[in-house]
């Protein structure tokens, strides 16, 4: 358990001098402070009404609302960039937008264009979630190999869900060629999969949407689990922000578990958010956690001791490693990971404007941005999990 830090005690330590060394620590230079360090109204950008990424964070910020007077309001998108372009153009001050805010901090897939380029993307808050492909338990399906002909998503403007698809298909050594793919949103999967329409779904394992169709049929999660390596190997070009992870979801009897894709979908905030706001920010939600706990399936996860620290692909902001190191879970190797991130992140920066120019007008220039940043760009260092609670 994380020891008890008080507001007081916290926010002294991440203002003023503290917060200036902070700065030198991680990369981001602190704006100016405010008489309070959260502003009292908030745009958070999310899924969806029903999903339980949605559900979750209205129960954070209902608590924020009424535990601490900051009125949050949430806007909602279908689609990745729906969901990050409010937070990057500064509409939203927060995003949980899903995988796109590492697409765009690498400025990958739609985010290599005139208009985008890599973004100063910080991860503030990020619980870990379950993920994968449910069926209906009639359908013959039972394993991932058993998709070959199916009816299979392919979610509009969602590059990430999409790679995540794909790397389920090479798991059970099948690829987009081996399935009928179908053009939908992310929220159109379950009734195109309750009519008829779609073989399989993508889906976190909780949610009223979910646990609807889970009651009015029974359901069956693929599982992804196993001692086969080879079956991961394209997980980290597809996803690296993966991991397989046990978990219980809808339709599942109890005590009955199975293996998908677990990761974060972080709350994230652009590296120039004011740290003192993101630090009392988080610190605003480890204290009021008891209130919102139990509001839905995987609000427990927003705990801050299941925050996933790792793999950590994009940085954490100023405001939340400051956190984070002072309940002693921030050690040397995230501390090492978070340095290269930065540096890499001004290499981007560095980078774009003259290839865009180069390169802009060709076909293909997303895969050639990947090819350069491949040939180009360090390595980053791994986190060394055995020193887990070591001070940075």
């Amino acid at each position: 358990m994380s020891p008890r830090l008080t507001r007081r005690t916290f926010l002294a330590a991440a203002s003023g001098t503290g917060l200036a060394a902070l700065a030198g620590l991680t990369g981001c230079s602190p704006a100016p402070a405010q008489a309070s360090g959260l502003p009292r109204q908030l745009v958070w950008s999310t899924y969806g009404v029903g999903t339980g990424t949605y559900n979750d964070l209205a129960a954070v910020a209902n608590t924020l609302t009424g535990r601490m007077g900051v009125q949050v309001r949430l806007m909602t998108s279908d689609t990745g960039i729906g969901r990050l372009a409010p937070m990057i153009n500064g509409t939203a001050h927060y995003a949980r937008a899903g995988d796109e805010y590492y697409y765009g901090f690498e400025g990958d897939d739609e985010f290599a264009s005139e208009q985008w380029g890599p973004q100063p993307i910080r991860q503030v808050w990020a619980p870990p979630g379950n993920y994968g492909v449910l069926v209906l338990a009639d359908s013959g399906i039972e394993t991932v190999a058993d998709l070959e002909g199916k009816r299979y998503p392919r979610l509009v403007a969602s590059t990430s869900m999409n790679r995540k698809l794909e790397a389920i298909l090479n798991y059970g050594g099948l690829t987009g060629e081996d399935v009928v793919p179908v053009d939908l949103t992310y929220g159109e999967q379950i009734d195109a999969l309750r009519t008829g329409h779609l073989d399989a779904l993508y889906q976190n394992v909780v949610g009223s949407n979910i646990e609807e169709l889970a009651s009015q049929h029974e359901v069956r999660w693929l599982d992804l689990g196993g001692d086969d390596p080879t079956r991961y190997e394209t997980w980290e070009e597809l996803a690296p922000m993966v991991r397989p992870g046990e978990f219980t979801g809808a339709g599942m009897d109890d005590g009955e578990t199975a293996v998908n894709m677990e990761y974060s979908i972080p709350l994230t905030t652009v590296a120039e958010r004011p740290a003192d706001e993101v630090s009392e920010l988080v610190l605003g939600i480890d204290e009021h956690f008891e209130h919102f706990r139990d509001a839905t399936p995987d609000a427990q996860n927003f705990g801050p001791d299941k925050v996933l620290l790792e793999p950590m692909v994009v940085p954490f902001h100023s405001g939340s490693v400051e956190y984070f190191r002072s309940i002693g879970r921030w050690t040397e190797g995230h501390e090492a990971r978070q340095q290269a991130l930065l540096d890499r992140e001004g290499l981007l920066a560095e980078a774009w404007p003259g290839f865009w120019e180069r390169h802009g007008d060709d076909d293909g220039v997303a895969r050639r941005w990947k090819d350069w940043k491949r040939e180009n760009l360090p390595s980053l260092p791994s986190i060394d999990s055995t020193d887990d609670g070591a001070d940075a």
